[in-house]
């Protein structure tokens, strides 16, 4: 048998053939990726092998417009909702990450740069999309989400009617929608760039307080209401009767048993009420205003004032110490200051001479707290002098919105409790001044429409239905309603309230330009979804009481231009998501009178 035989020359020869070959292949394979990516890199679930850093950038913008375009997407019990990015400020850094991925490969020692270049043919490398967003706002938005779908755990409580105090002992559990872990689903979803709904269920809310806890905290309520309370300044004595303090009580838990704690908002708006009788508001400079024209300003005169934060601290200690059994005082002294005026100057100096924009929003129908509000808000807004180049705030503008500066509680719907914020209506004030803003040509530097559509936001000041889209929505401390004043004068703020309509007008010095709003169009629409029904203690069995009407969701457009008078456009488009908002209706609670103690108050 014939043996064949590799000489080591031959064997050389072969493995040298093979080394140029790889070498000539692995030198075609880098000259072809010299610009692109190299092979099965991806940027969370976006693909972006084989690109240029211009066609990935351009590949993960098309994807993220995507969010922009429809929202970030939340189903809750099966009812979908959408968050808008744009209240969250998302943002991703598209030309950032394209550099990022082409850089694979590239980066490192050279033996780490081959060894990646080697693989890449063969294995998947997924970079982090590493998208921006502001979880303070995000945590905002959730917030708000929660409100409509939560339903309290019902825990032992206080029954108050008047000077009669029981102890409701019926309980049942709560579902609520947990913060942390929806949080952090959308975050998720959003850093791998999935455009699929955040799928979310309620959690169970057991109920936890100790019953032999209750005649314990039913004896500290009887000392709470036990005497009225005075309050005087100079020759005004108000009187705070036991059935008010009463009214003021409410459940508290600490280490699983009842106490009584105060409600703060109520008693507050007790105190603002108070300084209404009191205050005299300081006179600031203002404007007279003869055919349109500001000619001259008032003379500033001192005005006085409750201190309500310290009006409420008395009274807050005042009752605490007859819930620790430390006293009893009935009289107490309100400290009132005096007010000074602020703005000085000269109209003309100014440049305050004319008539720039205007607008009037009705608010037909509102209720007693939420007229107070506007009125409150516009007397804020009104005399406040602009400096040419400063961007204006609303919101610093209107004071600290609690009852320090005149708010007064307006009823909200949270889960399944009607309870009062300050400042309700607020927005009233803000989505006018909106308006004048927009027909004087001023740029808008922060907007942001109602999480649900409000039908006084609907209508413009000739009573004509315009539909949703030219809102404006404050709260504190964030959304802001902000804008620019570019006209190279001062601008000043006057407002009023006449009947059911409210009215700013701001004055200085025209440049010239104009202003046109194109819209608002609603382009989509969706139903209010159906009722919901809230179990209470406050209406007798059975009873239903409607709390919140239906508000249909949708998406309207509006588009601002402002034409400058060496004929500049700029432009500016106000889009508004509004969320679909169902009925909700308080429904009183069947008694289960062997389960309640209940006994009278002194």
């Amino acid at each position: 048998m014939r043996r064949l035989w590799v000489t080591p020359a031959k064997l050389y020869s072969v493995l040298l053939g093979v080394v140029v070959a790889l070498s000539a292949l692995f030198g075609m394979y880098t000259f072809v990726y010299s610009d692109k990516t190299l092979p099965h890199v991806s940027i969370a679930a976006v693909d972006v092998s084989g690109m240029t850093q211009k066609e990935a950038a351009a590949k993960l913008r098309e994807r993220f417009e995507v969010f922009f375009r429809e929202g970030i997407k939340v189903v809750i019990e099966g009812n979908e909702e959408i968050i808008d990015p744009d209240n969250i400020d998302l943002t991703l850094p598209a030309e950032t990450l394209a550099e990022h991925a082409w850089s694979f490969g590239r980066r490192g020692s050279w033996l780490e740069q081959l060894r990646a270049r080697i693989t890449a043919p063969f294995s998947m490398r997924v970079l982090s999309a590493r998208i921006e967003v502001n979880e303070e706002k995000l945590a905002s938005e959730i917030a708000i989400l929660a409100q409509a779908y939560d339903i309290p755990r019902k825990d032992i409580r206080f029954d108050i009617r008047g000077t009669k105090v029981r102890i409701l002992y019926d309980t049942k559990p709560g579902r609520i929608l947990n913060r942390t872990k929806t949080k952090e689903a959308i975050l998720s979803r959003l850093g791998n760039l999935d455009l699929s709904p955040v799928a979310l269920t309620l959690e169970v809310d057991n109920f936890f307080v100790d019953p032999e806890s209750g005649d314990s905290a039913k004896g500290k309520v009887e000392a709470v209401i036990s005497n009225p309370i005075i309050l005087s300044y100079q020759d005004q004595e108000f009187r705070i009767e036991r059935e008010m303090i009463g009214s003021w009580i409410v459940s508290r838990y600490e280490r699983n048993r009842l106490v009584p704690a105060l409600d703060t908002k109520l008693l507050s708006e007790y105190v603002v009420s108070v300084a209404e009788q009191i205050d005299i508001p300081p006179q600031n400079p203002t404007v007279k205003v003869e055919d349109r024209k500001v000619v001259e300003f008032v003379v500033p005169k001192h005005g006085r004032a409750l201190v309500q934060n310290d009006a409420i601290d008395l009274i807050v200690k005042t009752l605490e110490d007859r819930i620790s059994g430390e006293g009893t005082m009935k009289e107490l002294s309100l400290p009132v200051v005096v007010k000074k005026p602020t703005s000085e100057g000269s109209a003309a100096d100014l440049g305050i001479v004319e008539l720039i924009g205007t607008a009037t929003t009705p608010f037909t129908g509102s209720p007693k707290n939420r007229i107070h509000n506007i009125k409150n808000g516009v007397r804020f807004l009104s005399g406040i002098l602009i400096p040419p180049g400063e961007e204006f705030s609303t919101l610093e503008s209107l004071g600290s919105i609690d009852n320090t500066t005149g708010y007064l509680p307006e009823l909200v719907i949270k889960g399944d409790e009607t309870i009062p914020e300050f400042g309700g209506g607020l927005c009233q004030v803000s989505t006018t001044l909106f308006r004048s803003i927009l027909d004087a040509g001023l740029p808008v530097t922060s907007r942001r429409n109602h999480s649900y559509r409000v039908p006084y936001y609907e209508w413009d000041g000739e009573g004509n239905f315009i539909g949703p889209g030219l809102d404006a929505t404050i709260y504190s401390s964030n959304p802001d309603f902000k804008f620019v004043n570019d006209t190279g004068a001062y601008i000043l703020i006057q407002g009023y309230v006449e009947e059911d309509k409210a009215t700013f007008e701001l004055y200085g010095t025209s440049d010239g330009r104009t202003s046109s709003i194109d819209g608002p169009y609603t382009l989509e629409e969706s139903p209010a979804g159906e009722p919901l029904y809230i179990e209470t203690d406050e209406l007798p069995a059975g009873e239903t009481k409607k709390i919140d009407n239906a508000h249909p969701g949708g998406v309207a457009v509006a588009t601002y231009t402002i034409e400058y008078p060496d004929g500049t456009l700029e432009q500016q488009e106000f889009k508004s998501y509004y969320r679909k908002w169902p009925a909700k209706y308080l429904v009183g609670a069947e008694e289960k009178s062997e389960e309640t103690s209940e006994s009278s108050g002194l």
